[in-house]
């Protein structure tokens, strides 16, 4: 772990972020959304894809949640919920709101990796 926190998380920091940069230049420059952005979206979604079947097989290599097994579900399921939906909106409503849209779900993916990571290694710490 660096600094607390795993390597998932640094990855959830930085794909975030790429995304909500990508997305946000696009959005400035009144584009609709396109392949790069859509694409970000589409490469946080596929990151909790794995991040969901590495949390499957994690339990069984011996670690333990020190939280709610539950809450940790609940959060990656919403998580995966967010990019997904936002993807939805984007071919709906082709303006350049829902590339503004799109922007927000890096930062809300980073906390709800953030918030996954505590329930799963710091909660009864």
């Amino acid at each position: 772990m660096l600094w607390g926190y795993d390597g998932w998380f640094w990855a959830s920091v930085v794909l975030g972020t790429l995304s909500c940069l990508i997305c946000l230049v696009q959005a400035l420059r009144g584009r609709e959304p396109d392949d790069f952005s859509q694409g970000s979206v589409l490469i946080l979604e596929f990151f909790l894809l794995v991040y969901m079947v590495g949390s499957i097989f994690l339990p069984l290599y011996g670690s333990e949640a020190s939280g709610s097994v539950l809450e940790y579900w609940g959060y990656l399921l919403t998580a995966l919920l967010i990019p997904a939906g936002t993807f939805i909106w984007s071919l709906v409503e082709r303006s350049r709101w829902s590339t503004l849209i799109l922007a927000a779900a890096g930062p809300v993916v980073i906390v709800m990796v953030y918030r996954m990571n505590f329930i799963w290694y710091y909660q009864n710490v």
